[in-house]
């Protein structure tokens, strides 16, 4: 059974009562005669003090508060982590790879140096092959050790004895309106008759290598001229399927769109051009573009028509003579034959 409040805070205050009396005791014991310091006897002190003390009935008693002790945290055991089924994303430090930012001065990669785009030079043109890959051979009815090629893999060869310009070509096209009899592979086939692997400007030095000389292209403004220069003659020769030569003029590859008869003009040195690239100061030949042998006027033709002959499509004056024109890619020879002055006319 508990005890009441009064209980309570006698049982706190008893102790000091009774040191209170003990203390008045020891100074009458010690000094009798000395003076009381209080005009009260030390019972009536005792009793004043726990009156003082007890509580009145109708005021609250208030029990005092125990100080508050708080258990001692005890820390949770920690359970290990089960270990990783995967591998971590980070490696650990001692082995993890090095990066360009931890690295050393030494080991770090040099900085990147932007690329910096040069403009490109024109490429050269280099010596155009046969259509296909194919080898088109020697040249056809010739006596090859009076023959002078021009070239290491020769399309191009010369006869100083008789001043003609001896090529290797074949059919690149036998049904078409034609701008030209004659064009580089790899340029204009689409409207030329035969088709020779080399560049222009071989063919005009072996021009210059016989005798021929170059005279001046087209003019066109302010009125029309037409091109100048050593007149050169065109025969072709092939083989049909059963192995026979034939040989005829290169006109008789050419019809007139009007007349439906063959073309009966000769070519002339016009010599074609040069152009300069204004940003590297390189020269270049217009006729390696395509205009080697053309039948209608071009100022970049190195052989050309004296005559006016349009390059509109709509009034092209020349067509392939289908019917004169072995099948494409037969091998034809086509010999340049310049008519100089001191020969006499054929």
């Amino acid at each position: 059974m508990k005890p009441p409040p009064s209980v309570k805070l006698r049982r706190c205050w008893l102790p000091l009562i009774v040191a209170v009396v003990l203390v008045g005791c020891r100074e009458e014991g010690e000094d009798a005669s000395a003076t009381p310091k209080s005009s009260k006897p030390a019972a009536m002190v005792v009793e004043t003090v726990v009156e003082s003390a007890a509580p009145s009935p109708d005021e609250p008693v208030e029990t005092p508060a125990m100080p508050k002790t708080e258990a001692p945290t005890v820390p949770e055991p920690k359970t290990p982590a089960p270990e990783a089924t995967t591998p971590p994303s980070t490696p650990p430090e001692d082995q993890a790879p090095a990066s360009p930012t931890n690295k050393s001065p030494a080991e770090a990669p040099p900085a990147a140096t932007p690329e910096v785009e040069t403009p490109e030079e024109p490429v050269e043109p280099e010596a155009p092959a046969a259509a296909g890959g194919g080898k088109l051979g020697p040249p056809l009815g010739e006596d090859m050790a009076k023959l002078v090629p021009l070239e290491p893999n020769p399309a191009v060869w010369i006869d100083k004895a008789t001043h003609r310009v001896i090529l290797t070509s074949q059919v690149c096209q036998r049904n078409a309106p034609l701008e030209m009899f004659a064009c580089p592979s790899g340029t204009k086939e689409h409207e030329a008759v035969v088709a020779i692997p080399a560049l222009a400007r071989t063919i005009h030095a072996a021009l210059l290598a016989v005798g021929a000389k170059p005279g001046k292209p087209v003019q066109f403004h302010p009125d029309y001229v037409p091109a100048t220069g050593t007149e050169i003659a065109i025969d072709v020769r092939w083989k049909d399927e059963a192995g026979e030569l034939h040989s005829a003029k290169a006109q008789d590859w050419i019809r007139d769109i009007k007349t439906k008869k063959p073309m009966t003009h000769n070519w002339v040195f016009g010599g074609s051009n040069f152009w300069t690239d204004e940003e590297t100061g390189r020269q270049y030949y217009s006729a390696d573009g395509g205009d080697l042998v053309c039948v209608s006027n071009f100022p970049s033709a190195m052989l050309d028509l004296p005559i006016e002959s349009s390059q509109s499509d709509s009034q092209l004056l020349f067509e392939a003579f289908t019917e004169h024109i072995p099948e494409l890619g037969t091998p034809v020879t086509v010999i340049l034959k310049p008519k100089l002055a001191k020969e006499k006319p054929e």
